[in-house]
């Protein structure tokens, strides 16, 4: 099997913040939450303000097997629902945002560091 682009790079942050250069490697990600405002509806770790009460809490979101109780947790499900919420479930209250493609893939490599 043969991984490439975004699926790729996901992958290596992820291995590289196993081997210890998590704090460098999801900063990215932190940047991304804290420009969309994620925070205002989740309560995130490590996240700076993220506090919200509205959406459910992320930590260990990473190691959950589903996301949204619908979609395998995979990196590429989770860009999916991060990206597209609503075509994941129409009656979702998470708001499409407009989140670029960079900017899921960073986020959804921080989310995936929280386990």
């Amino acid at each position: 099997m043969r991984i490439s682009g975004p699926a790729a790079a996901l992958i290596a942050g992820v291995l590289l913040s196993a081997c210890g250069g998590a704090d460098r490697d999801v900063r990215p990600g932190i940047a991304a939450i804290q420009r969309y405002g994620c925070g205002s509806c989740h309560l995130i770790p490590r996240v700076p303000g993220a506090n919200g009460q509205v959406g459910p809490p992320l930590a260990g979101v990473g190691a959950q097997r589903y996301l949204a109780g619908e979609l395998l947790n995979t990196p590429d499900n989770m860009m999916r629902w991060i990206q597209h919420p609503r075509e994941v479930n129409d009656k979702t209250a998470m708001p499409d945002l407009g989140v670029k493609q960079q900017d899921a893939h960073d986020i959804t490599a921080f989310l995936l560091s929280l386990r």
